[in-house]
């Protein structure tokens, strides 16, 4: 079982590019707090980035990705005396939203910017999620070492460029793929982390317990099975998968359960058969353990999950006419 797949299945990631942003030094580019995750490709020239609650700023260069896994807010310059270019952005994902041009003139040096956002329809109690920084930086010389990265960032920079029929929609597509290649190099670059989720993905038998976990959550697993489907005892199992993940082997189960159970809830799946795909005995004991688990009855989180939901299927038409710098988002 590919568990990080899993994973990002589960997270029902969508992707949007928002704008690309041309500056002329000299300037600077505050963005808000967001709710979703969000990033900024560099795609053409550099500069320093501080990010909220870290004391030093970050140089950036050509060809650099910066992600926002918990949408901190954070300001970028071509140098740290810069004064404020235009009014602090918003960059929440909007399905609805215009792609923007936003071209600057002047003399000075030129940097491009493409900016957007990865929003994730079940974020809660994600275990990817939780183990991300503030800040995921991957610069240019290292992404395009990595197969398939610098093919992803070249069609991203067309499509942003180009606004051809359908560049709507191949870039929605394009940005989750970025995403899914981003994940991939950062746990690549978490090699000597010794502890968490990511850490458990390496450890060959924690791995494959966790495969396990994911594959048929709604067995109605013990420790000791576990420990015997990876060849460890039952303490040296329990101690390790902890150490590891960060919790019981039983205690991620219920966690990953209940996860699956706020999709399935979202997506008007019937009380019983959740019950029944996540292994409980009877609806009234999958209600018990959801309300025990979450905080809140089933049926009112359903309520809630519909409510706050703000990604819906819309159609690829929206416009790419370029928008004059100075222009207000609507």
């Amino acid at each position: 079982m590919d568990v990080l797949t899993d994973v990002l299945n589960a997270l029902e990631l969508k992707g949007r590019l928002s704008s690309r942003t041309e500056v002329i030094a000299p300037w600077r580019l505050n963005f808000l707090a967001s709710q979703d995750s969000t990033f900024h490709i560099f795609n053409f020239g550099g500069g320093y980035l501080r990010v909220e609650g870290e004391p030093t700023p970050l140089r950036v260069e050509d060809g650099d990705v910066v992600v926002f896994p918990h949408g901190h807010a954070h300001t970028i310059c071509d140098e740290l005396h810069s004064p404020l270019t235009q009014a602090p952005v918003h960059m929440d994902y909007d399905v609805h939203g215009e792609y923007e041009i936003f071209p600057f003139e002047g003399e000075g040096t030129k940097t491009i910017l493409l900016c957007g956002a990865f929003h994730f329809e079940n974020p809660a109690d994600s275990p990817l999620l939780q183990c991300l920084p503030r800040i995921i930086h991957i610069p240019g010389e290292q992404g395009r070492m990595v197969q398939g990265f610098a093919s992803i960032m070249s069609l991203i920079t067309y499509e942003a460029a180009s606004r051809r029929a359908g560049s709507v929609a191949m870039l929605r597509r394009l940005t989750e793929m970025l995403f899914i290649q981003i994940i991939r190099i950062w746990i690549e670059q978490q090699a000597e982390v010794s502890r968490g989720w990511l850490a458990a993905l390496r450890d060959q038998p924690i791995s494959a317990a966790l495969g396990l976990i994911h594959q048929f959550p709604e067995r109605g697993w013990k420790v000791e099975e576990l420990a015997d489907a990876v060849a460890l005892s039952r303490s040296a199992f329990s101690s390790r998968f902890t150490h590891l993940v960060g919790e019981p082997p039983m205690k991620y189960l219920t966690s990953w359960r209940m996860h699956k159970a706020a999709r399935l809830l979202k997506k008007e799946v019937e009380m019983d058969k959740i019950a029944q795909q996540l292994g409980y005995t009877s609806e009234v004991a999958f209600r018990k353990a959801f309300r025990r688990e979450v905080g809140m009855p089933p049926a009112q989180y359903r309520k809630f999950g519909k409510r706050v939901s703000t990604y819906e299927s819309a159609s690829t038409d929206e416009s790419l006419e370029p928008i004059r710098a100075g222009k207000k988002r609507s």
